[in-house]
């Protein structure tokens, strides 16, 4: 099943709008564009995957998105690059749940297809647990600091 809605690629410059990102988040990201955007070619915010379909006969079709993109899972953001894509987590304070969220949000993207490129789970964070950054390093979700 494809993201609920069509994924629109900005370019890593910073934006002026990142859509479900709390202020706290959106400080942290912008870091992180200002200090490693060079490799992107873009970025998509606010990617819903998975989610439930409804299946109404006649219900109009902006209803059935609207209640499958209420029940989904929505990606911070997904960098693409030429080789790879990272499904990105932000958070100020990366816990067990930056973690979790990384995670699983990757293991969608790929039931999902949603590229054929190599997913890198990754937390974008200004400060990590020692146990999660431990836990990061044994099953590959990658943290960046800024």
């Amino acid at each position: 099943m494809p993201p609920v809605y069509p994924l629109v690629v900005v370019a890593p410059e910073q934006q002026r709008n990142y859509r479900h990102m709390a202020k706290r988040d959106v400080a942290v990201w912008e870091r992180f564009l200002a200090t490693h955007a060079a490799p992107f070619i873009g970025f998509s915010y606010d990617v819903a995957l998975g989610g439930t379909r409804l299946q109404i006969e006649d219900a109009e079709e902006a209803h059935l998105l609207g209640w499958q993109y209420s029940t989904a899972l929505k990606i911070d953001a997904v960098g693409w690059m030429g080789n790879q894509c990272w499904i990105i987590e932000v958070r100020p304070d990366a816990t067990t749940s930056a973690l979790g969220a990384a995670l699983c949000y990757t293991l969608v993207a790929k039931r999902e297809e949603l590229t054929t490129l190599p997913l890198v789970p990754t937390v974008v964070c200004e400060a990590i647990q020692p146990d999660v950054q431990w836990a990061c390093e044994q099953i590959g979700v990658q943290v960046v600091r800024v």
